[in-house]
C-alpha cells in the first residue's frame, strides 16, 4: 500500500523516520498537513535509507501516487476537525484502506465509516480512536486468585517520560530499530494506539478502564505481559508508558503517575531510560529523580534523554495548559558535550545517531550479564 499521511503534525515525525519498521505491505507515500499548522516545506528523513520525504502545504498539492491514508492523532477545534474530514472524504474513491488513530467526533467517525461504505465499497475503514483490549487477553479471572507478582525471565528495557511530549516514542522506536538490526528478537508494547502497524503491540486497554481496580490492574499486566512473553520467546522486552511519570504542580497534574506506579508494580526493568525536558544545566536535577524513581519505583534511571523542549511555566499558568517552546538540537548537542565531562549522569540526544549508537551499547552492556545466564539456564 501506497500511504498517504494527513493531517500530518509533528507528531507524526518518529513514525517517518523509522518507517522501515511498518509492515512490509505499507510504505509512506507523501505526507500533507494544513495550512497554518507550520509543517509545510519541511522535510522529514527515514532514517534507515536516508530518503527524505517533503509535507505538502495541502491535499491540492499532493503529486505523489496513493492508495490508503492514514490519520494520526490530531488536536483540533470541532469546526477544523469537521473541515479536515470534509476533506477526506474526497479522497474516498481512491482509496482501498483508511487507517485512523485520530480520536474524532462520533458524527465525523461515523461519516468517514459511511464513505467508506457507500462511495468505494471495497476501501476498509479501521478505526483505532483509543487504547483497546488486547484480542489475546480477557480480564474473566479475578486477580484475587493469583494475586502475586510474577517475575518475567527475560530482561526489560522501560522507557517512561518525566512528562508528556519528551520523545519517548521516539527513542522506543530507536531502540527497536537497532535491537532488530543487531539480531536480537523483541517484544515491545508501545506507549501509542495503532503500534500494530509497526509490528508491535498497542499499550493494553484494561490499565485504562475506570471498572478495573487500580490493584487489579497491576495483577492482569504482569499476566499481559508474561503471556506475550511466551507467546513471542524474545531476548528481551522493551515498553514504554504513556503519559507522564509525575505531576508537574497542583495544577498540572496529568494523572499524577499512578499509571507509572502500576506498570513498575507489575514489570521492575532491568534497565530504564527517562526522557525529559531540556535544562542547561541539569545534573542536579536529574539526580534527584533518578534518586525519586528508586525510592518510589524501585529502579534508578539507567540513562537519561534530553528533548529540545522546555516548559514555558509563565505562559502555561496563563493559558489553563502545559506550553512548550523549542530550541534548537544543536544547543542540546552543545549542553550534552559540556555536561559529559563533570557530570556523572548519563545524559543523551536519541535523535542523533552517535548518541543514540552509545545509547544502545550502554543498554546492551548493561543486560549482557542477565542475558548469558539465561542462555545458560537454557543449555
Amino acid at each position: 500500500m501506497q500511504m498517504l499521511i494527513y493531517p500530518y503534525g509533528q507528531d507524526c515525525e518518529p513514525i517517518i523516520r523509522h518507517s522501515g519498521l511498518l509492515d512490509s505491505n505499507y510504505k509512506i507515500a507523501a505526507l500533507a498537513s494544513p495550512g497554518g499548522w507550520g509543517q509545510a516545506g519541511k522535510y522529514v528523513t527515514i532514517r534507515n535509507s536516508g530518503v527524505s520525504l517533503s509535507v505538502h502545504e495541502s491535499l491540492k498539492k499532493v503529486t505523489e501516487k496513493f492508495d490508503s491514508l492514514l490519520i494520526p492523532s490530531f488536536k483540533a477545534e470541532e469546526s477544523i476537525e469537521n473541515l479536515l474530514v470534509d476533506q477526506i472524504v474526497k479522497l474516498i474513491p481512491r482509496l482501498t484502506h483508511v487507517f485512523c488513530v485520530a480520536n474524532l467526533t462520533d458524527a465525523n467517525q461515523i461519516k468517514l465509516r459511511n464513505a467508506c461504505s457507500q462511495i468505494s465499497p471495497s476501501c476498509v475503514f479501521e478505526y483505532y480512536p483509543e487504547y483497546t483490549q488486547p484480542s489475546t487477553y480477557n480480564l474473566k479471572t479475578p486477580a484475587e486468585k493469583y494475586p502475586s507478582i510474577s517475575p518475567l525471565d527475560v530482561p526489560i528495557v522501560i522507557v517512561a517520560g518525566l512528562w508528556e511530549n519528551t520523545d519517548k516514542f521516539e527513542v522506543s522506536l530507536s531502540l527497536r530499530e537497532q535491537l532488530i538490526s543487531a539480531g536480537y528478537r523483541v517484544t515491545q508494547i508501545g506507549s501509542r494506539v495503532g503500534c500494530e502497524m509497526l509490528g508491535f503491540h498497542s499499550f493494553p486497554g484494561f490499565m485504562f478502564r475506570k471498572d478495573v481496580d487500580a490493584a487489579d490492574k497491576v495483577i492482569y499486566f504482569n499476566r499481559w505481559i508474561i503471556q506475550i512473553a511466551k507467546m513471542e520467546q524474545p531476548d528481551l522486552v522493551l515498553l514504554t508508558i504513556p503519559g507522564a511519570m509525575q505531576d508537574l504542580n497542583e495544577k498540572f497534574t496529568r494523572g499524577f503517575g499512578l499509571l507509572h506506579h502500576q506498570v513498575f508494580k507489575a514489570a521492575v526493568p532491568d534497565v530504564l531510560v527517562m526522557c525529559t525536558f531540556f535544562d542547561y544545566d541539569p545534573s542536579e536535577f536529574l539526580k534527584e529523580i533518578s534518586k525519586s524513581c528508586c525510592y518510589r519505583f524501585g529502579a534508578p534511571v539507567d540513562l537519561f534523554h534530553i528533548s529540545n523542549l522546555f516548559i514555558d511555566i509563565t505562559t502555561s499558568e496563563e493559558f489553563n495548559r502545559v506550553v512548550t517552546n523549542s530550541i534548537y538540537r544543536e544547543t542540546v548537542s552543545e549542553m550534552l558535550s559540556k555536561m559529559s565531562e563533570t557530570s556523572p549522569i548519563p545524559m543523551f540526544d536519541a535523535l542523533d545517531q552517535k548518541d543514540n549508537d552509545r545509547m544502545f551499547d550502554m543498554i546492551i552492556n548493561k543486560l549482557t550479564p542477565k542475558d548469558i545466564i539465561a542462555v545458560m539456564k537454557v543449555f
